[in-house]
């Protein structure tokens, strides 16, 4: 008897969890659509874009490999991830940039960035069809995990 409680608490805790990681899962693909969208029409309604010489505050090794690659003897695709400080205005800012070749930290780069309507300054935009396909991926996942959840805790109350 202790048995089957403990069970049935346990089943009930793991699909709550679940219903948690699709309403997440969701909000998550959500925020990321919205956000991307934002970014791109005020990229493209700004009307102060510039070209600033940025300083390069951190740098670390991005493993691009795909499988075509991992074939071939030796291929390797590598990007750098920067951490990025730049100055408008008088006001310093800062920004993330990914870069195909070797770089330093110490090192000047030359960056376009635009004017928000907040009337702060970002660097410019990449559209990453990667994160948009995750994005578009993520709603109707965690819709599916939330309803798999719910039915599953239904069926669970129905035992008693």
């Amino acid at each position: 008897m202790k048995q089957d409680k403990k069970e049935k608490r346990n089943n009930i805790l793991y699909s709550v969890l679940g219903l948690v990681l699709g309403i997440a899962l969701c909000g998550i693909g959500i925020y990321g659509m919205i956000l991307n969208r934002i970014e791109s029409q005020e990229y493209k309604n700004t009307t102060d874009k510039r070209e600033v010489i940025a300083v390069v505050e951190s740098c670390r090794e991005i493993d691009n490999s795909d499988d075509k690659d991992k074939n071939k003897k030796n291929s390797r695709s590598v990007k750098y991830r920067t951490k990025l400080a730049f100055e408008v205005d008088g006001k310093a800012y800062e920004g993330e940039e990914t870069y195909n070749q070797k770089i330093y930290v110490g090192d000047k780069v030359k960056v376009e960035v635009y004017r928000t309507s907040k009337g702060i300054y970002k660097l410019r935009p990449y559209n990453n069809l990667v994160n948009f396909v995750f994005y578009c991926v993520a709603i109707p996942f965690g819709f599916i995990i939330a309803i798999a959840s719910v039915y599953s805790i239904r069926l669970i109350v129905k035992k008693k």
